[in-house]
């Protein structure tokens, strides 16, 4: 594992490929402090080096999801991650693509060298263990794991020179910065004999002795020697003896006890800004299968399309030119349409900001809304359109063997349409996702298993992500509409005939108001149905 982590204190400019599972971005910029355990430091070029180094998620080792090539740039420790295939790798792939999970934080070695300048730790070198994925904001270090003592060399000495760190007090002095200050009070307030402890404590509170002090100065001999044990760990390194002096200095010097009601206003409650909470997010399938490509406007635009042919090929009569054939084309209007949005912030808290801003919040929530819409557009294309679309209709009720059963043939089938089965997304109602996922034969054996499937036509995902029938993914759509509906609608869809274009969601702000300043979200979509023998909808009532 580490030995401590760094956060990344630069806006991180994030790339992420989906396609080739990679994960681009600046793991450590050059010449800009990060910190670590309230200690700042700063890396130049040429400083860190790194083999075989992971990537995990949050610093957690058993969650190494990848591995990391770095490289050394002027700017910065840039590093390329290839994401390991498989449901974790897929889900945090997911979440950077998504800006969830946009941070970089880098864990390093033990052999870090660096000096101390003007309260910044300048690296010298050190080993990159492992970079990891975080949700942390770039700007925040309150999740940074803590840093070994050991591992921070104290101002205006270097970790070259091996020297052994001062060991910190509980009460925040260095061990020898204790020993100091008990030599010159002449053990003044320790010399009294067992059991009769000195009253250094403040009004209100009370002194609580719960077991025997580990000394005695009363003339008696006791377990260990006070001062022996100074000199044990002072000059022999013994670590025992440093902490059973430390411990009851720690206890002779201040009360045993002080309960949290009696320093109430010390301790007032603080915000966690880093710990926000969002909503849930829903996911896209549809929108995510369908998705052609950008758009920039609402210019409508036309698709040429195949219309009729007659008469192109025929048997051959010798000495007779062939009779003539006929072709036309046609062709299909798209035209797009906008969506929007609007939420006014008041000038104060606009002014305010906060952390986290509070705009932030309110975008990101409404690039949320954005796709929603899109997912919602993608289905309503289908909805208006199914009285033109072959239906799939399985039997009212029907459930287990017969369910899957029926599905399957009616999959078979698809094989003697123009071009085969081509069908390669279905969006599942939940009412038909969840009986084919319970679906059983006569046995009780799951016709579709999560684990170890035998002698069956399909199965499902981990955590029913997806069921396979016969070789088709029925993917649970919650846009597809809610538990209950009579006749729920499934689509399954060749993604060729069906399409769905959109441009990126537009920032608007507008401050032309005094009260209020209008945060505001603009874009483009379109949508079509370009043939209709590339669409079913299926229909099942469970009768519940």
């Amino acid at each position: 594992m580490s030995d401590f982590v760094i956060d990344n204190p630069t806006a991180v400019a994030f790339e992420v490929s989906a396609e080739t599972r990679t994960i681009r971005g600046l793991a450590v910029p050059y010449g800009v402090a990060a910190s670590s355990d309230g200690q700042s430091w700063m890396f130049t070029k040429g400083t860190l080096v790194g083999s075989s180094v992971k990537l995990l998620a949050s610093h957690d080792w058993s969650q190494a999801i990848g591995t990391v090539v770095l490289e050394d740039t002027d700017a910065g420790l840039m590093m390329v991650a290839k994401v390991a295939r498989g449901a974790e790798g897929d889900r945090f792939l997911s979440l950077a693509e998504d800006g969830v999970y946009d941070g970089l934080s880098i864990g390093l070695s033990s052999d870090v060298k660096a000096t101390l300048r003007a309260g910044v730790q300048h690296v010298k070198s050190g080993t990159v263990r492992e970079v990891s994925l975080t949700p942390i904001p770039a700007f925040t270090s309150a999740r940074v794991t803590s840093v070994a003592a050991s591992a921070a060399p104290k101002e205006g000495t270097s970790m070259e020179k091996n020297e052994t760190p001062a060991v910190e007090d509980p009460k925040g002095l260095a061990f020898s910065e204790t020993i100091s200050a008990a030599i010159a009070a002449g053990f003044a307030s320790i010399g009294n004999p067992q059991g009769e402890g000195p009253e250094v404590v403040g009004a209100g509170h009370t002194l609580e002795v719960t077991e025997a002090a580990a000394y005695r100065f009363d003339g008696i001999r006791a377990e260990h020697d006070f001062s022996g044990d100074l000199i044990a760990f002072g000059r022999d390194h013994d670590a025992e003896a440093g902490a059973r002096a430390m411990a009851f200095m720690s206890a002779e010097f201040g009360p045993s006890f002080v309960a949290s009601g009696n320093v109430t206003a010390l301790n007032p409650a603080r915000p966690r800004p880093d710990m926000y909470v969002d909503e849930r997010k829903f996911t896209t399938p549809f929108y995510d299968a369908l998705y052609r490509g950008a758009i920039t406007d609402m210019t409508p635009f036309i698709v040429p399309k195949f219309n009729a042919s007659a008469g192109t090929v025929a048997d051959h009569v010798e000495g007779i030119e062939p009779a003539d054939g006929t072709f036309s084309a046609t062709s299909q209007t798209i035209t797009p349409t906008a969506v929007s949005g609007r939420v006014p912030i008041t000038r104060e808290v606009w002014d305010q900001g906060g952390n986290p801003q509070v705009s932030a919040l309110i975008w990101n929530k409404m690039k949320y809304e954005y796709f929603r819409s899109l997912e919602a557009k993608a289905v309503a294309i289908l909805t208006a359109n199914a009285a033109a679309i072959t239906d799939i209709s399985l039997t009212t009720g029907a459930k287990d063997a017969a369910l899957v059963n029926e599905l399957e043939a009616a999959l078979a089938s698809l094989q003697f349409v123009a071009g085969g089965n081509t069908f390669d997304f279905a969006g599942t109602h939940v009412d038909l996702y969840k009986a084919l996922a319970a679906a059983v034969d006569l046995n009780g054996r799951k016709l579709l298993p999560l684990y170890g499937p035998t002698n069956a036509n399909g199965g499902a995902r981990s955590k029913f992500r997806s069921l396979d029938v016969a070789g088709t993914e029925f993917v649970p759509a919650w846009s597809a509409g809610p538990t209950g509906i009579v006749s729920g609608n499934s689509w399954l869809l060749d993604s060729q005939a069906v399409h769905l274009w959109n441009s990126a969601p537009q920032r608007l702000e507008f401050q032309y108001r005094v009260a209020f300043v209008d945060l505001a979200i603009w874009g483009y979509v379109a949508s079509a149905i370009t043939d209709f023998a590339g669409v079913r909808q299926i229909t099942y009532d469970p009768i519940v």
